[in-house]
Parts: C-alpha cells; structure tokens; sequence
C-alpha cells in the first residue's frame, strides 16, 4: 500500500444532554439526541515499519499529545483484539477543538477503527475478519462516546453510550458553534455536577422542532467556564435563532439558525464585544457512511 487511506472523523453535537441516573459502577447513565457536522478531522494512515505519529496543527488548541491520544490507544486496542503486530504510519490534520464537547477524541477513535477494519479485511494474508460487532465492542471499551461516532448519523443514545438508535434530526438547518478556546475535562464537569443544580441554567421549553434543548451539566460547565454564561447570554436574546445550547460537557455552545444571513449578523456584533479569540463554525449537519475510507496521496511528500 503506497496511498495514504484517508477518512473524515466528523464532529458529535449532543442536541441535549439529560443524565438519567448513576449505574452499579458509578458511571453516569445518559439520555441524547446526537447529530454530526461538517466539521471535520482528517486522519491518514499507511503501512509503515515502525508506528509514526504526525501533526499538521501548530495551533496548541487542536494539538493532541503524540505519546497519549485515542488515536494510538484505538491502534493499540485493535491490535490486542485482533494479534495483528502491523505498525502504522498516521497524519492527523486536526480541525475539531480539544475538549470543547464536540468529541473529537472520540471521532480520532472511531475512525481509526474504521481505517485498520478496512485494512484488516482487505488483507489478503488474513483469514478472520473482524465482524462489526467486534468494532463496537472496541469502541465501548475505548469511550463512551466512540460507538455513537462510529455510525455518526444522527442517534439517540441511552446508558452509557451501549445503546443506540437511529433518529432523525430536522434537516435544513445551519448550525454556530462558539467556544471560548478553553479546554474543559469531562471528568472535571462530571465530578462537578449536582443533581439538584440541573434545573438551574435551563430553560425547559426550549425545543428544536420535536427535541427538547437541554443539558444536565450546564450548570458544572459554568462553574469551570463561565464564559459559557456569556456566550448563551447573547443566542438567547437573538430575535430569528430558532434554539441555542450547550454539547456534551462543554465548552462549546451552539445556535441553530434557518437563515445563514442570521448567523453573519450575530457574528459581526459578537465579535465587538470579545476581549479574546473565540473558536467559530458554521455549517450544517449530514450523515456519514461507516464505510467511508478512500485513497490519498495528499501530504505524502511533506511527512
């Protein structure tokens, strides 16, 4: 193999986020309505003759550690479950922001897996194949967020990220993502979060067409960034936004909007009044494929 295989790992918004109650093990049981966005990483992956990790971001805020990230931990896991010593060259070009909420960890993963299934498969020195099941229960093993991003396609997901079903999220709409460059840690949010605080910085009749606009952390989420409070301030008192909120455990906020033009003119006043840059996306939702791997030569020549 001389190519590069390229895939997109697109970005997870959790419309809402509604924690449902506590497990034998102590894990939070989860409620959410999933869409994926344009917004994408791109990973490229060969063979190599020993493992090569490289970065096209100088950015620090989509900079991954090269010694401890999901991409090399997903390697790692499909390799003890499949005895397969292949090593790898990787580029990650890196668009989604670190710990913002938009599980771009979680995107690396999964599409890493879907990359050494398609390469796996495709080995004609390989008799066993590894089923999709197996893929999944990778997944679940590497996050809970890792299976939802394996199908990205618009999800409910329930428990701790072990049961999904397919949804459908209103289409023709665009979404804004706005985060303060700030890097929250879901552990920090989760350990943060009382139940009797959830209520607090929701508005319960808050809905985008038939799903409700809501999440159980928003509350811990403010706490570690109160810019959070800053940002949903302003979508919530733009006259044509059709409904605003927070994903996953932050700290990105969301506006979703009918007309494109609405976006530009909230844009223009938002940006009077930050005193720091601010990470901004515009763009609409789709489904991916699962198998959605192609040939790239691109980047070859500079790594």
């Amino acid at each position: 193999m001389n190519n590069f295989q390229y895939i997109e790992a697109p970005a997870k918004l959790n419309l809402n986020l509604f924690i449902t109650g506590i497990n034998h093990k102590g894990l939070h049981l989860l409620k959410s309505h999933i869409c994926f966005l344009e917004l994408c990483d791109q990973i490229y992956i060969k063979y190599s003759f020993k493992d090569e990790f490289y970065q096209t971001s100088k950015n620090k805020f989509l900079l991954v550690n090269p010694n401890d990230n999901l991409i090399s931990k997903a390697i790692k896991a499909f390799r003890l479950h499949t005895n397969w010593d292949q090593k790898f060259k990787v580029i990650l070009e890196k668009k989604i922001p670190i710990g913002a909420g938009l599980g771009g960890g979680s995107a690396d993963a999964a599409a890493t897996l879907i990359l050494l299934s398609n390469l796996y498969n495709n080995n004609k020195d390989i008799n066993q194949k590894i089923t999709l099941a197996s893929l999944f229960k990778i997944a679940l093993n590497l996050g809970s967020d890792v299976p939802a991003c394996l199908k990205s396609r618009d999800l409910l997901l329930k428990g701790y990220g072990e049961k999904l079903t397919n949804s459908n999220i209103p289409k023709g709409y665009y979404f804004l993502l706005l985060n303060p460059n700030l890097n929250l840690s879901t552990k920090s949010v989760f350990d943060q979060y009382k139940d009797n605080s959830k209520d607090e910085c929701n508005d319960t009749n808050l809905y985008f067409e038939n799903i409700q606009i809501y999440n159980s952390l928003i509350s811990s989420a403010m706490v570690l960034a109160p810019s959070i409070s800053l940002i949903l301030s302003n979508l919530k008192n733009l006259p044509n936004i059709t409904a605003y909120g927070m994903t996953g455990s932050g700290s990105t906020c969301f506006g979703i909007f009918k007309n494109l033009n609405d976006i530009n003119v909230f844009k223009e006043k938002f940006y009077q009044i930050l005193d720091k840059p601010f990470f901004i996306w515009q763009g609409k939702k789709k489904n991916y494929r699962f198998n959605r791997v192609t040939n790239s030569k691109v980047l070859e020549n500079n790594f």
